[in-house]
């Protein structure tokens, strides 16, 4: 069986390995190709691209809003 996983944290597997929070072995398997992405903190200027996109990409799923009418 070909198996890939994805996985992902905000944790320093790391330090937790050192604290022995956090298996060596099982960091070590997935630790075959990092990627870091900085967090939206260090980015704030991507935000609004990102919302952006969000958006437009709902009201091409789902159409433009309809207004409420109550009575």
């Amino acid at each position: 069986m070909d198996v890939r996983i994805i996985a992902s944290t905000n944790q320093d597997l790391e330090a937790k390995i050192k604290k022995g929070e956090f298996r060596d072995d099982f960091f070590y398997r997935l630790n075959v190709l990092p990627i870091r992405l900085p967090s939206l903190r260090e980015h704030r200027e991507d935000i609004p691209l990102i919302a952006n996109h969000l958006l437009e990409k709902a009201m091409r799923a789902h159409g433009p809003a309809r207004q409420a009418h109550f009575t």
